[in-house]
């Protein structure tokens, strides 16, 4: 897996949060506006995300209802709060439509059971998926908003001692420690 520095910005959109389902919750960016707002935003963002964007057109209005969903889902698991029925029910479905079926399979002179992904699951039920792995494996406790007042983004710290501040120390931290940098030296230069 990439660290965040090495892989922040994908097609000049941000891909930092860490994990697939924070990163859609990062299309819409408050400084860079939002990156789905067209079909081709969405499908340019399926590609920067690694997923498949055949029949996506459809599934934008879905991408975005979804989108709002797991924001709200980031702050419930960030805050230890209850989330809203209807926003589990909606991942929920989104996990069942993408849910492997055993099926029955003749090889090598035998009857096996094997996995198959239903058809046309589609990019939705991977990041649902990808959700629903965070819930159950991840320290929510790591969730964060960049310390950048001005930056709407939001990550998952996978830093060692969990002190990570900034969406991206490329931008955002850069932006902080330049800042920093220029209130010293104009103390210097005023004392």
């Amino acid at each position: 897996m990439n660290t965040p520095q090495e892989n922040d910005f994908r097609d000049g959109m941000p891909f930092l949060g860490s994990r697939l389902w924070i990163d859609l919750v990062n299309s819409a960016p408050a400084a860079l506006g939002d990156f789905l707002a067209t079909d081709d935003g969405w499908h340019r963002w399926l590609q920067a995300a690694g997923l498949d964007a055949g029949a996506a057109d459809a599934l934008r209005s879905q991408a975005l209802a979804l989108r709002e969903t797991l924001a709200r889902l980031f702050e419930c698991l960030r805050t230890g709060s209850r989330p809203k029925p209807a926003d589990l029910e909606r991942v929920n479905d989104l996990l069942a439509a993408g849910a492997p079926q055993p099926r029955l399979a003749w090889r090598g002179g035998a009857l096996v059971v094997e996995e198959h992904r239903p058809e046309g699951a589609g990019p939705l039920a991977a990041i649902a998926a990808d959700f629903a792995d965070f819930a159950a494996r991840h320290e929510p406790a790591r969730l964060r908003h960049c310390a950048n007042p001005e930056c709407s983004l939001v990550f998952y710290d996978t830093a060692r001692n969990g002190t990570r501040r900034w969406c991206s120390m490329a931008a955002c931290g850069n932006r902080s420690k330049v800042r920093s940098h220029r209130l010293r030296a104009s103390a210097v230069t005023e004392g």
